[in-house]
């Protein structure tokens, strides 16, 4: 008797379950022959809606010419801070159409700018050189590293990217620019700090010494190893080093080596050191794509249709359906 009690209780369930399931089917059924009737009520509107979308979402797409002018710096005389915040300074100008300012520092010509940031090439292999007296500071950094969860975040971290050589700063222009409209003016802004030209004058004075007693002591060495050479001993040739039975003579070719080396560094840092802020490269007019470059045709009428037209017709439905409502209750 129990289990026939449990049979039927078991029953009763399914044939409820069975039963709210169709009728949900029916209402989605009904809800979908609503949507039918609706477009068929309003068919010549929805054409409407949606072809004025797509044309403006044509429109759209074919303004949307957003540009980026690329210029690889290299902030020289420890000027990185400098170069931050003076980006940040300009940015904040061009949100604010500061036009005085920004005609005051060359941006008046050519195409609309609408921003500039400033970040860090990322090239963790800045941070290895053969200068003795960087390697503490440079081994912190290292030491960093390691000890981090997430290296990428440390990388990019902004205390971190001041050890970077370079900096990637990017101009964004509504359409085309020239090279005199953008990277000109604010080049020119950047190297013209009092004193930044003042150490950049030091810098470069004490750089000048530093070649000429380099070239004097390699000129010194040579001398030696002539001389050394005309007693018939063993000598290197060019700067490679054979093996000597003299000590000292080897350290002083090793010594000749590592002045080579820095001086091919010192003829390199002078050409950096022509200015407070080095342009490295430029690449000018790189479209700027985004995740909605090129999709407005297809966006567009999907929001004008759910968030225009379909707001605009519930509303009137409900108006009907309250007048009517009304016209029964008092004909009541």
């Amino acid at each position: 008797m129990a289990n026939q009690t449990h049979n039927s209780n078991e029953d009763l369930d399914l044939a409820l379950v069975s039963g709210k399931i169709k009728k949900y089917i029916g209402r989605i059924n009904d809800w979908f022959f609503d949507w039918i009737l609706f477009l068929k009520r309003n068919i010549i509107l929805v054409a409407i809606v949606i072809i004025a979308g797509v044309a403006l979402g044509y429109y759209m797409d074919s303004n949307e010419k957003i540009y980026e002018q690329r210029i690889v710096v290299m902030p020289n005389f420890g000027s990185i801070d400098y170069l931050y915040d003076n980006i940040e300074l300009i940015n904040e100008k061009i949100k604010e159409s500061d036009g005085e300012f920004l005609s005051s520092i060359g941006f008046n010509g050519g195409a609309a700018i609408g921003g500039i940031t400033v970040k860090p090439v990322i090239e963790i292999y800045d941070f290895i050189d053969d200068e003795e007296d960087e390697q503490q500071k440079k081994l912190q950094v290292f030491r960093l590293l390691a000890e981090s969860d997430n290296i990428e975040d440390v990388m990019e971290d902004m205390p971190t990217s001041r050890n970077y050589t370079k900096h990637l700063i990017t101009i964004y222009t509504a359409g085309n620019a020239s090279h005199e409209a953008t990277v000109e003016p604010l080049m020119k802004y950047l190297n013209q700090d009092a004193y930044f030209l003042k150490v950049k004058e030091e810098y470069t004075k004490s750089l000048e010494q530093e070649i000429v007693a380099n070239d004097s002591t390699i000129n010194n060495i040579d001398a030696l190893l002539t001389g050394y050479s005309v007693n018939g001993r063993k000598t290197p040739v060019g700067n490679q080093m054979y093996h000597s039975d003299n000590t000292q003579l080897d350290e002083v070719i090793i010594l000749k080596n590592k002045l080579i080396k820095k001086q091919n560094k010192n003829r390199v840092n002078r050409i950096n050191y022509s200015k407070i802020i080095k342009e490295n490269s430029v690449v000018l007019n790189v479209k700027r794509d985004n995740i909605l470059a090129g999709r407005m045709k297809l966006i567009v009428p999907f929001l004008l249709f759910f968030f225009i037209f379909m707001p605009i017709v519930s509303f009137i439905s409900y108006y009907k359906r309250q007048i009517k409502k009304r016209k029964m209750i008092i004909n009541e």
